[in-house]
């Protein structure tokens, strides 16, 4: 049974999106079958990092029309990485109830070692909804006050709704000189620092092109960030499976 990760953050703009896109991609090069899900109903932007300008089934059709989101998952050219994408048209946005996902994203799990699961950013419903449909939870903050404080509520309330919060990544540490220390991030946060993926130029770049930066370039300063995340989550599981035997 695979490992079901909401990516949240408090504030809209933190990378959520790119991190999953990433995430997945370096965790399928290290032989784990990922699917990145787009729960972000309204923006719906994870499809693009991969390229897939239109993928046909989307997570809102399965809402809307029911029946299983199997039917929504699709390949990419990265090797053991899908995608299950949403629709960009008012209309789907109007019509998708957000309140269904936490019961219809988990079907995914028997067939995946990771879903990873794009959420939009606060406290709202539809964040909500999509947040709790993981059972893990990986933070996304940028290295400012305003953004930690806003993240470690929502790690807070996560947490109090029984879902284990493994940490927190602070992204694009490095673009501004007073970017908050990892080390008082992570004093603010009470959540462990799980990675830090410093500003680098290649991600906008690589966004551009409708490719993740770590297939973009694999030398890239974020692409080895994102690969130390990777590796962290998958020691993590090791780990886990050591102490059940």
């Amino acid at each position: 049974m695979g490992r079901m990760i909401s990516i949240a953050s408090g504030k809209g703009g933190t990378g959520k999106t790119t991190t999953t896109a990433n995430l997945a991609i370096a965790l399928g090069k290290l032989g784990k079958k990922v699917c990145a899900v787009d729960a972000d109903l309204t923006m719906a932007n994870l499809s693009l990092h991969f390229g897939l300008d239109d993928a046909g089934k989307t997570i809102h059709d399965v809402l809307i029309e029911g029946g299983d989101i199997r039917e929504a998952v699709h390949p990419t050219k990265y090797e053991l990485v899908y995608v299950v994408p949403a629709a960009v048209d008012w209309e789907h946005v109007a019509k998708a109830d957000p309140r269904e996902l936490p019961e219809v994203i988990p079907k995914l799990k028997n067939d995946f070692d990771y879903v990873l699961i794009d959420c939009p950013a606060g406290l709202q419903i539809d964040a909500m909804s999509a947040m709790l449909s993981g059972e893990e939870i990986i933070l996304v903050t940028n290295p400012e006050i305003a953004s930690i404080s806003d993240t470690m509520k929502v790690g807070l309330v996560l947490k109090k709704a029984g879902r284990e919060i493994l940490g927190f990544v602070l992204n694009r540490y490095g673009k501004n000189k007073n970017d908050i220390p990892p080390e008082a991030a992570e004093e603010v946060m009470e959540f462990p620092l799980l990675a830090v993926i410093p500003e680098d130029p290649e991600v906008r770049e690589a966004t551009l092109e409708g490719i993740p930066v770590v297939a973009y370039n694999p030398e890239s300063k974020a692409t080895k960030a994102f690969f130390e995340l990777a590796e962290k989550l998958v020691r993590m599981e090791t780990e886990r499976q050591w102490w059940m035997e």
